[in-house]
């Protein structure tokens, strides 16, 4: 008995994709129709009989029977798939997020690291544990607890510096740039208030040296972060001083942001109202306190002022938001090019018109600074510049595979993109618009 198992059919025709081309997951260039030609292969358990045939029929010596693999199916687990943010960029805080934080300072460990290795400075063994390992019991317990004894006057000042560890701001959580900002500030003001209310004379002082120290530096590190991403990409577009501006833009962001809180709360003192007796410890956990203010005072006229700008820090937090986004959105079709070569260079140039024209109104309707919007606009040009050469980068490597594969030639693109029908596309559409 023979089985035949496949035919591989090699038809190049116009206007669609042959084979060799998905083959090559390279972009397709039309060709002239030629013969159809079939390679085909059989198999069976009888020996080949005539050589001439064209066809080859392995005996039963090379045949090998595989057994089905075995699987077992399991159930997703949940704690895989949760995305894992820092503080500063996750949605909430609540009571129970407070408890569960707390009960695990228990497990904090202070470790020295030097070299490839790392030394524990506590003699006790330690103990590792992950938040889903905790019982109900114990959870219960430690609550109770809490409720008992309180969190001490004592500033965890370890936590706050963890917790803001990482306030940086880069591609990869632009969209959460103002929830950081908002973040920074409402841990800056809640501290500040606790500080002046709970402690007097030097051990005030003292303590506010410490919140100025933390939030200083940890502001820094979001100015400089988003300064270094931001604006170090509009930067290489040709746009000179914008990581300046931006950097100087953060820093009054997250000023007057705290500035807002701080005023919020000195004319709404119960801002958060925690009356059950068992609950007095959260006053203590100035992370669900900045939570609540920053949830009470969104809902006022204090968590939407506009931010005052002047020539040194000139973007307010709608601009930075609106050009960390747009930023990201150039960064990712520079790295990764998604359009096709084979198309056109005309259709290029009236695609990037296209994109123009929805930056011009998506600035617009997000009511951007006329300032982000002529350095936006001016920092199209060389982003089209640098796209086409991603684009002839592509094409680049098709001329490396025709080197290789001399048969592909004609089949894949290997001339670079002209330039000039793709500036004279983009103006005409850009006038016609």
């Amino acid at each position: 008995m023979i089985m035949f198992v496949g035919q591989i059919q090699s038809n190049i025709y116009m206007g669609n994709m042959g084979i060799l081309a998905v083959r090559a997951s390279l972009p397709y260039a039309p060709q002239q129709t030629t013969p159809t030609r079939y390679d085909r292969v059989e198999m069976g358990t009888h020996v080949q009989t005539n050589p001439h045939s064209g066809i080859y029929k392995p005996s039963s010596g090379q045949m090998r029977v595989l057994n089905t693999p075995a699987c077992t199916k399991v159930a997703p687990d949940s704690r895989l798939q949760a995305e894992l943010l820092p503080p500063s960029e996750q949605a909430s805080y609540t009571e129970e997020d407070a408890l569960i934080n707390q009960y695990m300072k228990q497990y904090r460990v202070d470790a020295y690291i030097y070299g490839d290795g790392s030394e524990s400075a506590s003699s006790e063994p330690l103990k590792l544990i992950s938040k889903d390992e905790i019982s109900k019991e114990d959870l219960e317990k430690f609550r109770s607890e809490l409720a008992e004894k309180g969190l001490g006057e004592e500033i965890d000042w370890r936590g706050v510096k963890s917790d803001l560890f990482q306030i940086g701001v880069n591609f990869d959580n632009i969209e959460r740039f103002e929830q950081k900002a908002d973040y920074l500030a409402s841990r800056y003001a809640v501290l500040k208030d606790r500080i002046q209310n709970q402690f007097t004379g030097d051990k005030q002082e003292a303590e506010l040296q410490k919140l100025e120290q933390i939030y200083t530096e940890a502001k820094e590190k979001m100015a400089n972060s988003y300064a270094e991403s931001i604006g170090g990409f509009f930067e290489d577009l040709g746009q000179s001083g914008a990581a300046e501006d931006m950097h100087n833009s953060v820093l009054a962001l997250v000023d007057q942001k705290a500035n807002a809180y701080t005023d919020y709360i000195e004319k709404n003192g119960d801002y958060v109202s925690i009356t059950e007796p068992d609950k007095q410890w959260l006053k203590q956990d100035d992370a669900y306190m900045a939570a609540q203010l920053r949830q009470s005072a969104g809902t006022s006229s204090a968590g939407s002022q506009k931010q005052s700008v002047n020539e040194q820090a000139p973007y307010d937090g709608n601009d930075l938001a609106f050009a960390g986004i747009y930023a990201k959105t150039l960064s990712q079709q520079l790295e990764n090019p998604t359009w096709k070569v084979y198309e056109s260079d005309e259709a290029l140039g009236r695609h990037l018109a296209a994109q123009y024209g929805a930056l011009k109104n998506s600035a617009e309707n997000a009511g951007i600074s006329e300032k982000l919007s002529n350095m936006l606009a001016s920092a199209f040009d060389p982003f089209m510049d640098r796209l086409m050469d991603s684009l002839d980068a592509l094409i680049d490597s098709n001329r490396d595979w025709v080197a290789e594969k001399p048969w592909m030639s004609g089949m894949i693109r290997t001339n670079h993109i002209d330039r000039e029908s793709v500036s004279n596309s983009f103006h005409n559409a850009i006038s016609q618009a």
